[in-house]
């Protein structure tokens, strides 16, 4: 490589957006992709309302782990709902703890309150009864925030 190519490299990499001006523009697009404000963005993001404003107007600095905690969510409120339907969230919801905490689906099974093979029949795209796919559902997620709280 010669000098010439490393100047051009180093330019590319020092005129990028900075990470303020990535999320500014990230907000932005939350703020009228679905209508928030500044306090619904605060509350989301875990970010004091007066640092949002900050950053809607000029810059602020943040550590690279709560960067990485706003791209997750920013990502997941932009792309995450789509391409896959709620069912197929839940079963990853699902596989997740499954994994994660290293129960059997007889344990989770008890913990959640539905039969055993329900849940196995949910968990391999087995027909079920609308009321019991309902109530995995409702309890898979409500397990999945209760262990992560």
């Amino acid at each position: 490589m010669d000098g010439n190519q490393k100047k051009i490299e180093l330019s590319l990499l020092t005129n990028g957006p900075t990470q303020s001006d990535y999320l500014r523009e990230q907000f932005q697009d939350l703020i009228e992709k679905f209508n928030l404000g500044l306090q619904q963005l605060s509350k989301m993001f875990d970010i004091p309302t007066n640092d949002i404003d900050d950053l809607m107007k000029g810059s602020i600095t943040i550590t690279d782990k709560k960067f990485e905690e706003i791209e997750y969510k920013l990502t997941m409120l932009n792309f995450g709902f789509d391409g896959f339907n709620a069912k197929d969230r839940v079963k990853s919801i699902l596989n997740s703890l499954l994994t994660e905490y290293e129960i059997t689906t007889e344990s989770l099974s008890k913990i959640i309150k539905v039969a055993e093979k329900e849940l196995i029949d949910f968990k391999e795209e087995q027909l079920l009864e609308r009321n019991i796919e309902i109530e995995i559902c409702v309890n898979i997620i409500m397990l999945n925030f209760v262990l992560h709280k």
